[in-house]
């Protein structure tokens, strides 16, 4: 059994002000992110690595909870991620999460509400700095190429 966490960012300035790619958390963003870090923090399987877009937002909140967990967990940032696909993050885990028993992806919507409706069947809506909590039924993330839409347990859903 796995255990996935997908986080979206947490609160970014305004688009305009600067690329994209370059806008950073806002102070709300901050204490968004604050707060589900710290709900991720009294999990029982606290995730041991950490996959995120390489934007400055997703990293910047990658870092905020990195900073609160116990470890602390490995920090791998992906290009791949930035704004990316569930055929994305689904990639990433399975290349790069063995043999960590629990992760944590952070990114970006639309994306990560599409990876969790592949995963779970459920379509979960994800606010910033939103955490949700998935038990995958699998032996190795190299699996989740194999594994059918819908096939793991959507557990606990956190909103800061």
């Amino acid at each position: 059994m796995k255990t996935l966490y997908v986080l979206r960012h947490g609160q970014a300035v305004p688009e305009g002000e600067g690329s994209d790619r370059e806008r950073a958390l806002t102070a709300r963003g901050q204490k968004e992110v604050g707060l589900s870090a710290r709900h991720l923090s009294e999990q029982a399987r606290p995730p041991s690595l950490i996959l995120a877009s390489s934007a400055t937002r997703a990293r910047q909140t990658a870092e905020l909870c990195r900073s609160g967990l116990p470890g602390p967990p490995q920090l791998v940032l992906l290009d791949s991620l930035y704004l990316a696909e569930p055929s994305s993050y689904l990639a990433a885990l399975a290349t790069r999460a063995e043999p960590h028993a629990a992760a944590l992806l952070v990114g970006h919507n639309p994306g990560l509400e599409a990876l969790i409706y592949v995963l779970t069947d459920r379509s979960e809506h994800l606010a910033t700095a939103s955490l949700v909590e998935i038990a995958l039924p699998i032996a190795a993330w190299g699996q989740l190429s194999d594994v059918g839409h819908g096939f793991g347990r959507l557990v606990n859903a956190f909103r800061a």
